[in-house]
């Protein structure tokens, strides 16, 4: 079945939200609605023809990418929607004016995020003390060539 990216709407927010309770759930509907209203936000889903499988929620801040979050369907990790997902962010940071870069924050905890964002050419540069909560953010970044 061929997978479709394109940009979310407000009747995709209660299946985002059912993935992001599949996931790590620190994001409301509430924050996800609010994203479709930003100018500098790019929401997108990816769907499979029977339904929602993935997101991601990025900001194009001065020419650079801050990756807010990113999910996948729990039957549907390690088979290649993440994958697509960041080639759509790759391809949107070579678009002009963009400075190809792309920023994140993971948990620490999170290594099957840490072992994705690796696996897709991120590397660590820093870390947030206490970023969620109690835990430790690993600060990643990518460069991107145009």
């Amino acid at each position: 079945m061929k997978l479709i990216i394109r940009k979310a709407a407000i009747e995709d927010i209660d299946a985002v939200y059912a993935i992001e309770r599949e996931g790590q759930a620190r994001w409301s509907r509430q924050q996800f609605a609010e994203e479709l209203g930003l100018a500098f936000s790019r929401f997108v889903v990816v769907e499979n023809g029977t339904g929602i499988i993935g997101f991601s929620v990025s900001w194009n801040v001065a020419g650079e990418i801050q990756l807010n979050n990113i999910g996948v369907r729990r039957e549907r990790r390690r088979r290649g929607t993440g994958t697509l997902l960041m080639e759509e962010m790759v391809s949107s940071a070579r678009e002009p004016g963009m400075q190809g870069k792309i920023y994140l924050e993971v948990s620490e905890r999170n290594e099957a995020a840490v072992a994705f964002y690796l696996k897709n050419g991120f590397t660590a540069t820093g870390r947030r003390k206490n970023y969620y909560d109690t835990i430790d953010a690993i600060l990643m970044e990518r460069e991107v060539r145009k």
